[in-house]
């Protein structure tokens, strides 16, 4: 893996360590189960469609940490996640060092500010074993992934049904029915909390803020074609 992709996939271990490596990353579906849960799965699967099929677009500040399993914090960082459907998004990551993700549902474009340096790969299904999903609209695809539970009011854990994805949970917390928090653990123990602020629910986002602008005299790798 190139040094651009290893720097961005970090942070987006929480929305977007998936979204990199699909990304980190935003961001989850759920399966209806029947004979592993005992009763009230069914109703906290719809309670979470509920909260989520009004989003139609979002646009957040976010502040996000990925700790250890000790609770000891590697790397904090903070920036703006904006995603639109369908399948559209956008993950500036403003400090410690400028990063970009930004997907128009066909095109991935990943740029290292630092490394002057954009990776452009196809956008694949890979989205889907990201947080970005929860925001994508597709809910039978999020019904077709992701066991949920519902641990409080507004509090809801979702863990993949398969093997294979970039964490073992992930919890998301609404609160006025608006989305507030993700934290992802993975199988090392370590957690990626990411903190939502000044956050839009549907707003208008123009198709433009989803197509990268390559600048001038910066390295191309191109795994699109």
């Amino acid at each position: 893996m190139n040094r651009s992709l290893h720097k961005i996939a970090s942070p987006s271990k929480g929305l977007f360590k998936g979204l990199v490596k699909g990304l980190s990353t935003l961001l989850f579906p759920l399966l209806l189960a029947t004979n592993s849960w005992s009763g009230g799965a069914a109703d906290d699967i719809q309670q979470l469609r509920d909260l989520l099929q009004p989003i139609t677009s979002l646009s957040a500040h976010f502040e996000q940490q990925i700790s250890d399993g000790d609770g000891y914090e590697l790397q904090a960082s903070q920036g703006l996640f904006q995603v639109s459907q369908p399948n559209r998004l956008r993950w500036v990551v403003e400090t410690p060092m400028p990063q970009q993700i930004i997907a128009d549902g066909v095109t991935l474009w990943i740029y290292d500010a630092d490394l002057e340096q954009v990776v452009i790969q196809p956008f694949n299904k890979d989205f889907a074993a990201t947080p970005a999903i929860l925001f994508s609209g597709d809910l039978d695809q999020l019904d077709d992934a992701y066991f949920v539970t519902q641990l409080s009011e507004g509090r809801f854990e979702l863990k993949p049904e398969q093997g294979g994805s970039l964490f073992d949970s992930m919890t998301i917390v609404f609160d006025n029915n608006k989305p507030a928090s993700l934290a992802l653990t993975d199988s090392l123990g370590q957690t990626t909390t990411i903190r939502f602020t000044q956050l839009e629910l549907n707003p208008e986002l123009s198709g433009d803020l989803f197509v990268f602008q390559v600048p001038d005299g910066v390295d191309v790798i191109n795994n699109a074609n």
